[in-house]
């Protein structure tokens, strides 16, 4: 064999052996660091599957559920693979996705020039700590990835089907299919791919026995209130950090989430008022979508900076702030670093260092910020004061791919 064909290959064999690596210390970390971040797995997604069993119900089609029915298919797959050990059932199921995933993306040996992308998809997996291998996540990043691979090999049409199912596990990657509505360069049969892969899922979904239940998601989150981890409750938390109360706030664990939520005055409204909030960012974000297809973006770019953007206002403008949300952040960022756009340093590092103080947050320091102690709080206000700072570059980043030729002479000028 040639040198530089065992040359490929070795550095191929070394990528795959350094994701097995990562996860096989993600998983001995998990049972033998601080806390309990696989506990989605053993408390809410084991049990789901035997209730499902004893009851003959099933989640998310004929009774109600918080997540979209197309996540049954990982709920019941680790039940399937090992059924006396659902763990180990699980780890053996995502460690497995992970590796398909990084070979996907690697083109298996073909396309080591997006070895960086998988670097990062392994480096920031291995900061974020077990939770990024315990949550459904895995796998809406998964398949992110490889509808990412298949926009930017110019088949839309897949990459669609592909963030279809991805959003029908956890809504996020609804951002990207905004990002490729605006890229795309013919809407219209855009919109007949989405609404035929949509209609489809819902069919599916009552063929399968469901009911009104099949939308039972949507309803479901709406009705949750403020978790400790998002950026809005910090109004309460540093309230009670330095001991001003003015609108007593409590911090009490919600069995019906399985989290942990501020209680006070007004938190009620405001948990009302952030799904709007959102809604409202993410209209600014295709907006300044639209301004940039009139002023000629490149197409990458700007689906780039739209997914970030739009993925970043699902984060932060969230009453939620659940650890594996940062995996959100990690598949635009990923996609940024397939298509090499300019000005992505910041980003990727960034979010990097967000994984890591995630992982300090949850499980590390989780007591300390339920016992509203000062080291807790600052640790989970840097990582989102941190997030914010990327909301506002993104917004920059994706204003300035706007500005036509003419509206920057015009800004020139003003500036003298």
């Amino acid at each position: 064999m040639p040198k530089f064909m065992q040359s490929t290959t070795a550095r191929f064999v070394g990528m795959m052996a350094l994701t097995l690596f990562a996860q096989g210390f993600l998983i001995w970390w998990s049972a033998n660091g601080v806390g309990d971040p696989l506990g989605d797995v053993r408390y809410a997604y084991d049990p789901w599957v035997q209730n499902m069993i004893g009851s003959g119900k099933l989640l998310g089609l004929n009774a109600p559920w918080v997540y979209p029915y197309v996540a049954l298919a990982p709920i019941w797959l680790p039940h399937l693979i090992w059924p006396t050990d659902y763990m180990t059932g699980w780890l053996l199921l995502v460690v497995n996705l992970n590796m398909l995933t990084v070979g996907h993306l690697l083109g298996w040996g073909k396309r080591l020039d997006r070895i960086r992308p998988a670097l990062f998809y392994i480096a920031a997996i291995f900061l974020l700590g077990p939770v990024s291998i315990g949550r459904l996540e895995s796998f809406t990043l998964a398949l992110s990835v490889v509808a990412f691979v298949a926009y930017i090999d110019h088949k839309e049409h897949s990459a669609i089907q592909w963030l279809n199912v991805a959003t029908w596990i956890k809504v996020a990657p609804v951002a990207a299919l905004l990002a490729a509505f605006v890229a795309s360069r013919d809407r219209l049969r855009f919109v007949i791919y989405v609404a035929i892969s949509v209609a489809a899922t819902i069919a599916v979904g009552f063929a399968l026995g469901g009911n009104g239940n099949v939308f039972s998601f949507v309803f479901q989150q709406a009705s949750r209130g403020i978790q400790i981890e998002s950026p809005i409750a910090l109004v309460w938390l540093w309230q009670i950090m330095v001991g001003v109360l003015p609108a007593n706030p409590t911090i009490y664990y919600a069995d019906s989430t399985l989290t942990f939520q501020v209680s006070a005055f007004g938190v009620d409204i405001v948990a009302g008022l952030m799904t709007i909030v959102q809604l409202g960012a993410l209209a600014i974000t295709a907006w300044l979508a639209i301004r940039a297809v009139r002023a000629g973006a490149d197409r990458d770019r700007m689906f780039a900076w739209i997914f970030f953007t739009a993925t970043l206002d699902l984060i932060v403008f969230n009453k939620v702030g659940s650890p594996q949300y940062q995996m959100w952040l990690i598949a635009a960022v990923v996609y940024g670093l397939i298509a090499g756009i300019q000005n992505w340093r910041t980003v990727t590092v960034m979010t990097l260092i967000i994984c890591l103080l995630t992982q300090l947050i949850y499980p590390a320091y989780y007591g300390e910020i339920l016992a509203g102690h000062v080291g807790g709080i600052l640790l989970l206000s840097l990582r989102n004061l941190m997030m914010v700072y990327l909301l506002v570059l993104a917004n920059y980043r994706l204003t300035h791919l706007g500005n036509t030729e003419k509206s920057k002479s015009i800004f020139a000028r003003l500036l003298g």
